[in-house]
């Protein structure tokens, strides 16, 4: 357990760094995106290629690492989307209710059984991701409003189905070649939204080389074999990392304020992470000469 739900928390830390990307680079929203998945794939086939692995990532792709890639590109897009027509703490409450409500799936149709302390863990964790964001949320469905609640809806419903659907894969298929292909495919998918793009100016590369390291490569390799090893209660108590992270983040490099709510909701993340962390043992799905394989 010790080893995924450090992979799980190295995921999210990842995950939170586009952020900052985003901020230092001055790339536009799809940009950014296109980037941290077509980069992110480029980074992985140099990974097993100086490894001398390459043929792992041999094979047809099956529907699964197809529809993850399409969810991927759909999760990220729609969530910059929704922070057009609404605030950014109103689409962030949205968007991070994918997992505990994935946990609560996976409970009825995984078979992987809530019990009272599980549920009241993510319940708390959830509290805490709540007192991040100061119980902001003001959110009035009308005609202005109502894209970006949409949109938000889409980016949680599309993030949902991208931590279970990676909890069920194949275990003949590699967790780097699955990796790879969700990565390419979500990069097609950002193709038609970049309409306006043109070729980076030299001082955006290194960010691009960033973004398709840590938000693209490092984050959803670490995720997707977290994902097949931890129970997706665990899992998704842990990716509250990722906007404890954020937080952390503008309050260290951007001077921004930290409250001391906020401060008690960091602190409530971590301790219900760790004690759902201890609490189970890893999931039975794969056996260990798979694990040798995919390592």
């Amino acid at each position: 357990m010790g080893l995924y739900a450090l992979l799980a928390l190295i995921s999210a830390v990842a995950m939170a760094s586009s952020g900052i990307i985003a901020r230092f680079s001055g790339l536009a929203a799809a940009e950014l995106t296109f980037y941290r998945l077509a980069v992110g794939g480029l980074c992985l086939l140099l990974f097993v290629g100086l490894s001398g692995r390459l043929g792992v990532l041999k094979g047809k792709p099956d529907w699964r690492m197809a529809v993850n890639g399409v969810l991927l590109a759909s999760f990220m897009l729609s969530f910059l989307s929704a922070i057009e027509y609404i605030s950014l703490a109103n689409a962030i409450m949205l968007v991070y209710l994918a997992p505990p409500l994935s946990a609560f799936i996976a409970h009825w149709l995984l078979q992987e059984k809530l019990d009272l302390p599980d549920s009241s863990l993510i319940v708390l964790s959830f509290f805490g991701f709540a007192m991040l964001q100061q119980f902001k949320f003001d959110l009035v469905l009308d005609a202005a409003q109502l894209p970006g609640f949409l949109f938000g809806l889409l980016s949680l419903f599309a993030y949902s189905g991208f931590l279970l659907l990676n909890r069920r894969s194949l275990p003949a298929h590699s967790q780097l070649q699955r990796t790879f292909y969700q990565l390419l495919i979500g990069a097609c998918c950002v193709l038609p939204f970049l309409t306006t793009m043109n070729m980076p100016s030299a001082d955006k590369l290194i960010w691009i080389a960033l973004a398709g390291i840590f938000p693209g490569f490092i984050a959803i390799y670490c995720a997707i074999i977290a994902l097949q090893h931890l129970p997706t209660r665990v899992y998704a108590t842990l990716a509250y990392l990722e906007p404890v992270t954020v937080i952390l983040a503008g309050w260290w490099l951007f001077n921004e304020s930290l409250s001391t709510l906020q401060l008690a909701g960091v602190l409530l993340i971590i301790s219900t992470g760790l004690l759902l962390a201890l609490r189970h043992k890893p999931a039975k799905a794969v056996v260990a000469v798979a694990d040798a394989v995919r390592l």
